[in-house]
């Protein structure tokens, strides 16, 4: 009786808390296979408690204390970036503990924190001892326990990877494609949400597409050069109206570029990995399904990319992350998604850093040196750091306010420009530069929302002493690839022809 009783009481308090999550969720208007979820995501989280202790109670309260903090962990994601947390945040403990600035967690580090867990550690113990004993009795209880434990272990493991009807997956599926976590998260609960999510994810989708052939032949100038610059957090705030902040670089490089304008990216303030995905599969992230969640993380199908099309025809591929390369498992998927190279920020000098992380003005310098000196068309793919957050007091010297400093490493993304385009037009070989924002910033004191979610890109293009004239236009950036393949092609077939002129 008393476990039964605490259960169900369990079972209510948890769909309370469940309901909390943002962006909202009401009980009574779900589905009925969406309240099967979400009570098999709750029996199955009381009995991780229950199955090593046999004390209802203590299951109960630390069950509802797991639900609480995730729930509360959730809204505070989807305040910043606009998604609740969902089944890949899981898989980033790991990463979280090594990197904890970026994900807002120096606490883990603080010793009063460890003091707290000491102290729960110790509650749980006075708890076994002087206040609930095992429902179960004492002279077997340790193999009914490691029984218990056996079965939730396989209840949960079945979920992951155990033979599942076809048709209950295919029915999933087809309720929560293409991924919104904030739609799931609305319709399902949190709970409901995460184990559609489980279950979703076991099914990888083969998504992949083909780029325009480049033309053959290297220009008489020398080999070609294609930079591609993800730049982090980068937008123009006067153009949307936010801040009157000139940019200088950007505003040259419009006015040289075959193609620019606003670019609408699939996240905001965070998971710049997906726009990396996106911008090299040419694809937009939904098509592959929960796998545009953390892209990187699998790769059972690698996609073919823009890196693998420009390596097929002769280019020496290059990635550059002035970062810790195992990050999001970049030091893996990235030479499955067709380069030869990687960079991480091991190459860099402390010297090298502008506040917390390694500088633009650092990165485009590498870039150049590589432009330069490379034998082989090259083909060199950048995601840069200096302006990740956080930005908080000490990130850096005079300069304590959020914005400000946001807006200083913003104007040193625009130098950054203005660098690469001057050091283009020295080195006088044929060249393409991308340059795209990979999203807004999540800052609530600049924006609370963002009035535009898009970023800014240019597409410029170097021959023969010139930059293409050309046009702005608003992208995707799933279209951003081909589009820069289709401005290499037209300078590439612009050489040709006067190669052939020059002959005549």
């Amino acid at each position: 009786m008393l476990l039964s009783g605490v259960f169900l009481a369990y079972l209510i308090l948890a769909t309370m808390i469940d309901s909390r999550a943002s962006p909202g969720s009401h009980v009574v208007r779900r589905p009925l296979w969406a309240q099967g979820l979400s009570l098999t995501a709750l029996t199955l989280l009381f009995l991780v408690w229950f199955a090593p202790t046999g004390r209802p109670i203590f299951a109960a309260i630390s069950a509802l204390i797991t639900i609480a903090i995730v729930v509360e962990i959730s809204n505070l994601k989807y305040r910043d970036v606009l998604e609740p947390v969902n089944v890949m945040d899981f898989t980033l403990l790991r990463q979280i503990w090594r990197h904890p600035r970026l994900y807002r967690a120096e606490f883990l580090r603080h010793w009063l924190f460890w003091v707290g867990i000491a102290m729960l550690i110790a509650v749980i113990a006075g708890w076994f001892m002087l206040i609930e004993v095992s429902v179960l009795g004492h002279p077997d209880q340790w193999g009914v326990l490691a029984a218990m434990c056996l079965a939730t272990a396989l209840a949960i493991g079945w979920v992951f990877v155990g033979p599942l009807p076809r048709s209950l997956i295919a029915g999933l599926k087809q309720r929560v494609m293409p991924p919104d976590v904030s739609r799931d998260v609305s319709v399902l609960g949190f709970a409901g949400a995460t184990l559609a999510g489980i279950i979703a994810y076991r099914d990888p989708p083969h998504a992949t597409r083909t780029f325009p052939q480049l033309p053959l032949g290297k220009p008489q100038t020398g080999p070609p050069v294609v930079i591609v610059v993800q730049a982090e957090s980068f937008v123009d705030l006067a153009r949307i109206g936010l801040r009157d902040i000139a940019l200088p670089g950007l505003a040259e490089a419009r006015s040289k570029a075959a193609l620019f304008g606003p670019l609408t990216v699939p996240v905001q303030g965070a998971w710049t990995l997906r726009c990396e995905f996106s911008f090299l599969t040419g694809l937009p992230v939904h098509e592959f399904g929960f796998d545009a969640l953390h892209p990187y993380r699998r790769m059972p199908h690698p996609r073919r990319t823009i890196a693998h099309h420009f390596r097929d025809h002769g280019f020496r591929t290059v990635f550059v992350h002035p970062f810790d390369l195992t990050f999001f498992n970049r030091h893996v998927a990235m030479p499955q998604l067709g380069f030869d190279t990687l960079i991480g920020e091991e190459t860099f000098s402390e010297g090298d850093r502008d506040g917390y992380y390694v500088s633009d003005r650092a990165v485009a310098d590498l870039v150049l040196r590589f432009a330069e000196s490379e034998s082989s068309p090259l083909f060199c793919m950048v995601a840069t750091m200096e302006n990740h957050n956080p930005w908080q007091p000490g990130r850096l010297a005079n300069i304590n306010d959020p914005v400000e400093q946001y807006i200083h490493h913003l104007q040193n993304s625009d130098r950054m420009i203005a660098r690469l385009m001057r050091g283009i037009e020295a080195i006088g070989r044929p060249a393409v530069l991308v340059f795209y924002g990979d999203h807004v910033p999540t800052l609530h004191a600049l924006a609370e929302p963002f009035p535009d979610t898009r970023t800014d890109y240019f597409i410029a293009a170097w021959r023969s002493g010139g930059w293409l004239p050309g046009e702005g236009r608003v992208l995707s950036l799933d279209q951003l690839a081909e589009a820069s393949v289709s401005v290499y092609r037209t300078m590439a077939s612009m050489a040709t022809v006067e190669r052939a002129r020059a002959s005549d």
